[in-house]
């Protein structure tokens, strides 16, 4: 929550990272992160690009617990990417995020090592990550002011026109 009591939402991935203060607060960030794309009305690719690239500050030295933290950003950010179809963003190749030793996310372990993706393997995160963006078809959606202001501007635009129709009407012989 912010000063004024109202919820504030993580936006990127960076924003995840910045207000963690603990692996707890850093669960209940990335499931908001998660309501917050998936709510939140991120439709488009280069709209859903903007959430993950910006890089988040490394957590291991922050709290106990940060180094899975970090394995699990920049899993999230390599995943998400690739089911997007989008470029994986360039920080999620640093090799400090990774897990040494495997963390598993269910007592499930021989279901979750035979179906957990590879970019969480490959960080020895063993967990089936929630799908958070689905593309939508067609175009982007805009804004109910964007729509007001497109519409005064073709109304204007219709004014001048008729205003041009009557000032020639006007103006020819009869």
């Amino acid at each position: 929550m912010n000063v004024s009591g109202t919820l504030h939402r993580p936006k990127t991935l960076q924003d995840i990272a910045e207000s963690s203060t603990s692996i707890e607060e850093f669960g209940r960030n990335l499931r908001d992160w998660q309501h917050e794309i998936q709510r939140g009305g991120v439709h488009s690719r280069k709209e859903f690009a903007s959430r993950l690239t910006p890089e988040p500050p490394r957590l291991a030295e922050r709290f106990q617990d940060g180094v899975l933290a970090d394995a699990m950003l920049a899993a999230y950010a390599e995943w998400l990417a690739d089911q997007a179809k989008i470029p994986r963003p360039d920080w999620c190749k640093d090799s400090n995020r990774v897990r040494e030793d495997p963390w598993f996310g269910s007592p499930l372990r021989g279901w979750l090592i035979a179906n957990t993706p590879a970019s969480f393997r490959h960080r020895n995160l063993f967990t089936i990550p929630e799908q958070v963006f689905t593309p939508k078809r067609g175009r982007p959606q805009k804004s109910r002011e964007h729509k007001a202001q497109k519409a005064a501007e073709r109304q204007r635009a219709y004014r001048k026109r008729v205003r041009k129709l009557i000032q020639a009407a006007r103006t020819q012989p009869l």
